[in-house]
């Protein structure tokens, strides 16, 4: 019977190491969540993804950038003072001081001097 109780507390106690590591997951994955909302740097544009590698980037003011493969953006915050082109399943520009908040693929930005792009 002694064994059946420690094997019960042995059950317990590593039920309970489970329930706080789980825990922790979930409290870690609410804080992702906010990590979504757009950053902002004066003089870049700054790019929140869903990319576990590459979760932000920031691009300096003036200079392109592009993606190594189409990867979900789910904000764009121009903190420059030009105007940006976003090659995407649809392409559009995010001017300057402007922020996007919804989820786009995305497979590069490029600077746009005259503030017009190609679509």
């Amino acid at each position: 019977m002694l064994r059946h109780n420690t094997w019960r507390a042995v059950l317990v106690g590593a039920t309970m190491t489970a329930l706080s590591v789980f825990g922790t997951g979930a409290a870690s994955a609410a804080g992702a969540q906010t990590a979504s909302i757009a950053c902002h740097t004066d003089g870049y544009v700054c790019i929140t993804t869903n990319d576990l590698y590459e979760p932000t980037v920031l691009i300096p003011e003036g200079e392109d950038y592009t993606f190594l493969r189409a990867t979900e953006v789910t904000s764009i915050s121009n903190d420059t003072t030009g105007t940006y082109c976003v090659e995407a399943e649809y392409n559009f520009t995010v001017s300057a001081g402007e922020s996007v908040e919804a989820a786009h693929t995305v497979t590069r930005l490029e600077a746009s001097p005259d503030g017009h792009c190609l679509s």
